[in-house]
């Protein structure tokens, strides 16, 4: 009887696997407004390739970039003179400096290859959904 509990476990926790995996695939679409490269995909005409991945990388960059920069502009410019009393605007850029040098150290390895701009866009949705939740 213990046997039958057991293996009837495991196949049931066997069948749980397949149904994590496919919920956790469609994971960019819980953000639509930013899904700027699985709308490029979609919309191409071409078969998944290393050219697409690139292209609608670079694409997604692009807008993700100037999301990013107005956000970090509305909340004012970092001046000088208010750099050591911490205002809102200057922690932010503090903030981006050290993320463009954490997009540069992680993505390296694959610099000049098909994967750093994937990369590099990955990284800069999540700094943009981040900053959504924040600001």
């Amino acid at each position: 009887m213990i046997r039958k509990k057991i293996l009837f476990g495991l196949i049931f926790l066997s069948f749980l696997s397949p149904v994590n995996s496919e919920t956790n695939e469609k994971k960019e679409y819980q953000y639509p407004k930013y899904s700027f490269y699985s709308k490029c995909l979609d919309d191409s005409p071409q078969r998944m390739s290393n050219g697409l991945v690139y292209g609608c990388s670079l694409q997604a960059i692009e807008k993700l970039d100037a999301l990013i920069k107005s956000r970090l502009n509305s909340k004012g410019e970092c001046y000088k003179n208010f750099e050591k009393y911490g205002s809102h605007a200057c922690v932010l850029k503090k903030s981006q400096d050290a993320f463009e040098k954490y997009v540069n150290a992680t993505c390296k390895e694959n610099k000049y290859g098909v994967m750093y701009p994937y990369c590099e866009m990955m990284l800069k949705k999540d700094r943009l959904i981040w900053l959504d939740k924040t600001l």
